[in-house]
């Protein structure tokens, strides 16, 4: 009976552990270009949620400093999807987390001026290791392009790459 009792109480500690856990997601881009190893060492220590807590990523991190954050959401570790629109903005939340790994995908869909009900729709997916603790890098992009300005009668084209990382941290 003991043995029974002890049991139910450790099944009861560890469920209600695995749903007061919180997910913090977010998607950052960033003007130059940067490797998984590299944005890890750089997020060890800190907090996602401060970071991504406005426009531009807020960090005394000079490897992080810089960074456009697209998306960022804190969401309870035992729901698997979610739906968030603001304005004509969407962002579409699915995620799994078993056994220490997260499989996450977020889709960001926006208005476009184009006409009635025409939307810009980006998804990025990813999956990796996630011990709780420090914020990881999910899933990394990295998108060159080029881009023409005009100054004073001159054309000029330049070659920019940026990088999307989508990054978790689990506390």
């Amino acid at each position: 009976m003991h043995r029974i009792a002890i049991l139910l109480v450790l099944i009861a500690v560890q469920t209600a552990s695995s749903f007061a856990a919180q997910l913090d997601i977010a998607i950052i881009r960033f003007p130059e270009p940067k490797t998984v190893e590299q944005l890890n060492a750089d997020l060890a220590g800190q907090s996602l949620a401060e970071i991504t807590n406005a426009d531009r990523t807020v960090t005394s991190v000079a490897g992080l400093k810089g960074g456009t954050v697209l998306y960022s959401a804190s969401l309870p570790a035992g729901s698997p999807a979610t739906s968030t629109r603001l304005g004509n903005s969407r962002a579409d939340t699915e995620f799994a987390l078993k056994n220490g790994s997260l499989t996450v995908q977020v889709t960001l869909s926006e208005g476009v001026d184009a006409g009635l009900r025409k939307f810009s729709s980006r998804t990025y997916q990813g999956a990796a290791p996630l011990p709780a603790g420090s914020p990881r890098v999910i899933a990394l992009r990295t998108i060159a392009s080029k881009t023409k300005s005009v100054t004073k009668d001159k054309s000029e084209v330049r070659d920019t790459t940026t990088t999307h990382a989508l990054i978790a941290q689990l506390r």
